[in-house]
This record gives structure tokens, C-alpha cells and sequence, in this order.
């Protein structure tokens, strides 16, 4: 997906200073866990080598090394102080970074959009969509873009759902808890001017990645076959049904819902991306669930702060826009 740039002209020249001196920030954070593994090494080496000179020399009146060693301790601590303070922490920095790029990004890629850093998605609503198997222990809430996407509006949250289990003793004392589901990425809801005959789930019939980024879809899919009002549906269309399942409230209406127009857009929205997407249709909103390992929006230590990184952010803006008018079919773009 294209997305004319420059960027950097968009910054105001305090901006364009403040994104130089991050990207040195960037540099140097990226470099501090191996300050501290020099640092570290030298105090510990330098203080292995004087402890053995006063056991070979048994410190008969011999000040010196002492001396060096108070020095060196004094150096070491010196140093963790400079690269404790001297530097913020990466999540300060990403923080003030994902708000300026964000600021002047995403009225560029999505005229009429509005961003904030907050908002009020709760656990009702994670519930309605279907999507995410359990309640959410915790909602991490992260950014949140909303915006007219043709004839609909789209709300897009990004988020992080974990649910955790407590395990018990036999004597009903709480021992730990572990993470049973965990979800990171963006959730979609896509308000329509229509009303839906039936509820719709559509799930990923097969994992992209390995590892916990697609978990939580494989769980909901094993929570939807052990499930007795939604039934399993096929649609008939052979590249759809081998990419997807589908489960609906009502498999009579159902083909109303996920019609052919609709099976070709959400293949062509799988497609966009490298982990699960998940999708549902319920009264008069389309939700989507897909999932990530690292946020596409933020900052990367390992990427410099550039065009090409904007142009990154600008593409992943520009699809949000993209993914609502896919989901909601040709007839309500």
C-alpha cells in the first residue's frame, strides 16, 4: 500500500529537533546493556585483581590498593547513576514519541480522524464482539483513532486483553496465578447503517505464527465448536471455507450476512496481515480482532527514526481505514 511522503517536513522545526534528539536517545538506549556489561566487567575484574594483590602482598602497611579500590567503586557507582539517570526509559520515550508521530501522522493518512490516548473500551464490549474467549482480568488501553470510513464509522482500539487463572492448594489457598489467554493488537468496531438478520463469527482455520501471538484465536475457535446455539456454517465458496470457519446464531440468515462481496474482502483483509485476524458481525456493528508481537506504530530500537520508518506508520494508518470498508462489504462503502 502506497502512501506519498515526505513526512518530516509535517514536524514543526522544534519537532524535527525533538525527533533528532530521540533518535540519539534511540542509539544510546539501545547501546546501554552493553555499558552495562563494560561496566560491570571492569568494577568486577579490577576488584578480582587488587583482592588478589592484598592476599599476595598481605597489605603490610600498603594503603594503595584500598585506595584503587574505593576509587573504582566510586567509578562503577557513578556510572550506573549516569546510565540510570542520564537517559530516559524506553517506555518514557516511546510514549513521546508514538503521541508527536501520531500528532501529525494521522490528520495527513486519515483526514477527519480523530486520535487521543485514552478511551473507555470496556469488558461488555470485548464481550459483544465474541471475539476473545474470556473476560479480560486486565485491559491494558493504549491508542485510539475513530473516523468516518465511507458510509460507516470506524472505532479503532488498541489494546491488551489478559485473562489469568488462579491455581488453589486442596485447602482452597491461592498459590499463583498464571496467564491463560493474552491478546495485544487492534480492535475494530465498525458502527453500520444497517441491521444485521444474524450474528456471524469468522475465525482463522489455521494459525500464521508460532509462539502466543495467535493464541487467543485458536482459543475462541475451540470455545465456538463446544458451543450449542452457534452452529457451524459453511458458505459453499471453497477458498473461503479452507482459510475460514464460520459460526452463526442463525445459519439461515447467515449467507444475508457473509455474502459473496463480503467472503472476498475479509480473504483480501487476511491477507494484508501476518497473524490472525478474527471478524463478527452483530445488530448494527462489525468487529475485528487482529493480533501483534510488537506494536507497528511505536518506535523500534533497532529502526532508525526516518522517512522510511514514517512511511511504515503512515501504511499501517492509511490500512485502519482500509480494513473498515473491507469488512462491511461493497454495498455499505
Amino acid at each position: 500500500m502506497a502512501v506519498q511522503g515526505p513526512f518530516f517536513p509535517l514536524f514543526t522545526p522544534q519537532e524535527q529537533e525533538t525527533l533528532r534528539k530521540m533518535e540519539q536517545q534511540r542509539i544510546v538506549l539501545r547501546r546501554k546493556p552493553w555499558l552495562w556489561v563494560i561496566s560491570s566487567s571492569i568494577f568486577i575484574g579490577v576488584m578480582g585483581v587488587l583482592a588478589s594483590v592484598i592476599e599476595i602482598e598481605k597489605y603490610e602497611n600498603k594503603a594503595w590498593p584500598f585506595v584503587i579500590m574505593l576509587a573504582v567503586t566510586v567509578m562503577f557507582f557513578g556510572s550506573v547513576a549516569w546510565l540510570t539517570f542520564k537517559f530516559p526509559e524506553l517506555e518514557s520515550l516511546s510514549r513521546r514519541y508514538k503521541r508527536l508521530v501520531l500528532r501529525r501522522l494521522a490528520p495527513k493518512i486519515l483526514p477527519g480522524w480523530s486520535f487521543a490516548t485514552s478511551h473507555r473500551l470496556m469488558n461488555e464490549d470485548i464481550r459483544k464482539s465474541g471475539l476473545f474467549r474470556d473476560k479480560a482480568n486486565r485491559i491494558a488501553r493504549e491508542d485510539y483513532l475513530f473516523g468516518p470510513a465511507g458510509k460507516v464509522v470506524a472505532e479503532v482500539y488498541q489494546i491488551a486483553l489478559q485473562t489469568e487463572s488462579a491455581e488453589r492448594s486442596s485447602g482452597g489457598i491461592i498459590k499463583r496465578e498464571t496467564t491463560d489467554n493474552h491478546f495485544y493488537g487492534f480492535f475494530y468496531r465498525v458502527h453500520c447503517p444497517v441491521i444485521f438478520p444474524c450474528e456471524v463469527w469468522v475465525f482463522p482455520k489455521q494459525r500464521k505464527v508460532q509462539g502466543e501471538v495467535d493464541d487467543w484465536a485458536e482459543l475462541t475457535l475451540y470455545k465456538y465448536t463446544q458451543h450449542k446455539t452457534r452452529n457451524k456454517f459453511t458458505t459453499g465458496d471453497q477458498e473461503f471455507d479452507d482459510r475460514f470457519t464460520v459460526f452463526a446464531s442463525d445459519q439461515h440468515q447467515a449467507p444475508a450476512v457473509i455474502t459473496q462481496s463480503r467472503r472476498k474482502n475479509l480473504i483480501e483483509v487476511d491477507r494484508m496481515f501476518a497473524t490472525a485476524c478474527a471478524f463478527s458481525y452483530s445488530m448494527n456493528k462489525v468487529y475485528v480482532m487482529i493480533g501483534y508481537s510488537d506494536d507497528p506504530l511505536d518506535m523500534d530500537l533497532k529502526r532508525h527514526i526516518d522517512e522510511k520508518l514514517f512511511s511504515e506508520h503512515a501504511e499501517e494508518l492509511a490500512r485502519m481505514k482500509e480494513v473498515a470498508l473491507l469488512v462491511v462489504g461493497d454495498s455499505l462503502k
